[in-house]
């Protein structure tokens, strides 16, 4: 029989009972969403079923840890790994995960620091490529500040987890770690934007999600957890809402350029596209602030009607 140090239990002591943290938190399989109500379908053969069993996974591997570490009078995984390495951590597990699922086929890269993290079995010698097609898997606590060492196009899978980070608290009262919702879409080049590294720093650029693109991934959402639905909801339609912003000038000035006669703001909301995630003031608020910049660069005129505008004569954008 072996000795084990004082300090160190021989075998772990069932706590579930006695810490928060230590408490099981399967993952609801009533938040995986239909298929049918994605934007597109997913790549490989991916169905929401096998992502959802990969989260299972996760939470299957970071709770049976957890009561060990206790057992053996170890720091939590949460607190033994940084932050980048958790996130590490759970990436991996539903990478590998995955490419186990009966999905099409799909293989963990074998190429060190290979990107994609997934890629298609067979396509690259050794199942091994430094950069290629695939999917590329993610997992972060933030709602939507994501990033990567470069601006890459192609499928993306974003597992959101939460970290109960509450000062004044002992860890083990804290809430157990869990993953909140997995998200998964297509991003082009431009849903990026890039933050060259500055001139005598170690860090290299950042490339960072851009509003679009996280739009693409919350409309993407293939999992959500009950208790998170009303927060990913929320997120969904101010994404929504800052698209239309976006579009809106070039939509304003179609409408215009349409008509012969001027027209007021709420003349101009009316056959503008709807999105039924932005409210109708939301749409006559972004017309507004489109408006005053299009005015502002001389694209639109105001004629001497007040609250009324029309194109440019020489129709400058």
């Amino acid at each position: 029989m072996p000795q084990f140090p004082p300090w160190r239990r021989s075998s772990p002591v069932s706590t579930e009972a006695s810490f928060l943290f230590l408490q099981p938190t399967p993952p609801d399989p009533a938040g995986i969403v239909d298929h049918t109500l994605l934007p597109e379908a997913l790549p490989y053969g991916l169905e929401p079923r096998h992502v959802f069993r990969s989260i299972e996974d996760v939470h299957d591997l970071i709770h049976p840890l957890n009561v060990v570490l206790q057992g053996a009078s170890y720091e939590p995984l949460e607190d033994l790994l940084d932050r980048a390495s958790l996130s590490g951590l759970i990436s991996r597990t539903i990478a590998t995960r995955l490419a186990e699922a009966r999905s099409g086929g799909l293989v963990v890269n074998q190429f060190h620091n290979g990107n994609p993290d997934l890629i298609p079995k067979g396509v690259y010698p050794n199942d091994a490529v430094q950069r290629g097609v695939g999917l590329e898997v993610k997992a972060s606590r933030s709602e939507g500040s994501w990033q990567s060492h470069g601006p890459r196009p192609g499928w993306f899978v974003v597992a959101q987890f939460k970290l109960d980070e509450s000062e004044g608290i002992a860890r083990l009262a804290r809430e157990p770690t869990r993953i909140m919702a997995a998200l998964l879409a297509n991003l082009a080049e431009d849903d990026w934007s890039w933050t060259p590294a500055q001139a005598g720093r170690i860090r290299s650029g950042t490339a960072s999600i851009r509003s679009r693109g996280r739009l693409k991934l919350r409309e993407g959402a293939v999992w959500v957890d009950l208790t998170y639905r009303q927060q990913h909801e929320a997120l969904l339609s101010s994404l929504a809402l800052t698209e239309y912003r976006r579009l809106a000038p070039e939509c304003v000035l179609a409408v215009l350029r349409s008509h012969s006669s001027s027209r007021t703001a709420a003349e101009i909301s009316a056959p503008m596209p709807m999105d039924s995630r932005v409210a109708e003031a939301g749409i006559l608020a972004s017309v507004r602030s489109a408006l005053t910049n299009l005015k502002r660069n001389g694209a639109i005129a105001s004629p001497s009607k007040r609250g009324n505008y029309e194109a440019a004569n020489d129709g400058a954008e």
